[in-house]
């Protein structure tokens, strides 16, 4: 029992893990949240169902980066629950660029101090993840989000590798 194993049972955590741990009296403790309250999760939860109201943006990024006119990047914190790396990952290379550079670690110093991963795409079109930042990139990694994007920008190079 306990907080350290609240995986148990689960074969992959998810949702019904975070769940279970978030109902432990010591996590509700930890947090400061009464032992009578509800959490929820904040995607479709009770009485909420989300609505895309926007069209499909693939054609769009996949135009962009056919013309050549525009560099783009995707970036995203790995530790971020609200958009998974895996998905934006999946939905970054299911636009169909070939890779022109395969995922590879990227530092923060151009050598110990990782900072995530880079993939670069045909047309100008990188992958980018902030290792351990959540949805709010600048906020959780200030100095990776800095050194990644001023990497990124013209004249700035590209994320050093991890040697």
């Amino acid at each position: 029992g306990g907080v350290g194993s609240w995986t148990e049972g689960y074969p992959c955590g998810g949702d019904d893990a975070l769940e279970e741990w978030q109902k432990t009296s010591q996590v509700r403790a930890a947090l400061h949240v009464p032992l009578n309250s509800n959490f929820f999760s904040g995607d479709n939860g009770v009485g909420f169902e989300y609505e895309p109201t926007e069209h499909d943006l693939r054609p769009f990024y996949q135009e962009v980066a056919a013309s050549g006119s525009l560099r783009v990047l995707v970036y995203v914190g790995d530790s971020d629950p609200s958009v998974n790396m895996f998905d934006a990952e999946a939905w970054t290379s299911g636009l169909g660029f070939s890779e022109t550079e395969p995922w590879r670690p990227w530092t923060m110093d151009g050598g110990e101090r990782m900072g995530g991963h880079v993939t670069r795409y045909s047309g100008q079109f990188d992958f980018l993840t902030i290792r351990g930042a959540g949805h709010m990139v600048p906020e959780y990694k200030p100095w990776a989000a800095l050194v990644a994007i001023s990497s990124w920008l013209p004249g700035g190079g590209r994320p050093p590798p991890k040697p």
